[in-house]
């Protein structure tokens, strides 16, 4: 009854324009500020969006189709450049881990997907063309259908929306099961496929050299590579290197000097590993036998599993 009195269907308020549109909204002052919590730009997927430092996120739409899971938990440090979708839409929530690999999620509000395994499996091709030699073991699925004998005559007047079978009777393709796993690479700058960001062609020298660098520097090894980087001795000359090692030695206390240029001796054949971490390994001094000890009689000569008084013992033990 209101729709007949009063219908509204056509009436459209002054707030809801300008919720459309995006008026009132001023600028960021800076770039790098949070978005994550802002809403989806109307005009940046038409290319009408004007603002250098707009309060509304910029994302591709069209090439994300699964939501961030990060985002979820706020967690994300990507921003807009996430190759994810930052929107909470629950028909492009990614799978659930648990349910897919345990078939049962305990969670009373799990914002995964529950997909059921039987829908995910594909109907046999060579079962619709009319012959499976795999027979019930088949992993796709075999389902009975009525053939449309309208079809099977030539022509049918349903067309796609005839409630019988259609069948076809090319070969179907031969599918790897390897190649269904592949997918091509995306780069994280143009967003597109078949190659990554070292190789994108849109990208100039000075940012592929500024990506390499910040690699590097988030890299576990860089520590340890600039650690052994100032380690390194000079290389430049022999002149460069005899006046920087008088300087050093200048520098060191004479006690400290003799120190430095008598480094202690190695001990049971091992090599010392703070004097010589650049030069090459001393080799490989083995004991002499008369310093050796056995621990099983204490005595010297012999190592423990050349032991005769243990050897003896044990004879002795067997005899009885």
């Amino acid at each position: 009854m209101d729709y007949i009195i009063a219908n509204v269907d056509g009436a459209f308020l002054k707030i809801e324009t300008e919720l459309n549109e995006q008026i009132g909204w001023n600028e960021l002052p800076f770039t790098g500020m949070d978005k994550s919590t802002s809403a989806v730009c109307n005009f940046f997927n038409q290319g009408k969006c004007e603002k250098e430092f707009c309060p509304f996120r910029h994302i591709k739409a069209e090439q994300k189709t699964i939501v961030c899971k990060h985002w979820l938990r706020a967690l994300c440090k990507k921003g807009d450049s996430c190759e994810f979708l930052h929107e909470y839409d629950m028909s492009k929530m990614p799978e659930c881990y648990f349910f897919s690999k345990y078939h049962a999620c305990h969670k009373k509000e799990c914002t995964f997907l529950h997909i059921d395994p039987e829908s995910k499996i594909k109907d046999c091709a060579w079962y619709d063309r009319g012959f499976c030699r795999h027979g019930p073991i088949c992993r796709h699925r075999h389902v009975r259908r009525v053939l449309c004998k309208n079809y099977l005559a030539g022509f049918c007047p349903d067309g796609q929306s005839c409630k019988f079978m259609h069948p076809r009777f090319e070969l179907p393709p031969a599918s790897d099961p390897k190649d269904s796993h592949k997918r091509p690479p995306q780069c994280h700058f143009c967003s597109e496929l078949g190659h990554k960001m070292q190789n994108c062609p849109k990208i100039s020298q000075e940012q592929r050299e500024i990506e390499r660098l910040n690699n590097i520097k988030n890299s576990p090894y860089s520590a340890h590579h600039n650690l052994q980087k100032m380690q390194k001795p000079n290389t430049g000359g022999v002149e460069g290197n005899s006046d920087q090692q008088q300087q050093q030695q200048q520098q060191i206390p004479p006690q400290q000097q003799q120190h430095h240029n008598n480094p202690p001796p190695t001990h049971r054949g091992h090599f010392n590993h703070h004097h010589n971490q650049n030069g090459p390994r001393a080799p490989y001094v083995p004991r002499k036998l008369e310093d050796i000890t056995c621990f099983k009689c204490g005595m010297k000569g012999h190592y423990a599993n050349r032991c005769y008084s243990f050897l003896n013992n044990s004879v002795d033990n067997n005899s009885k």
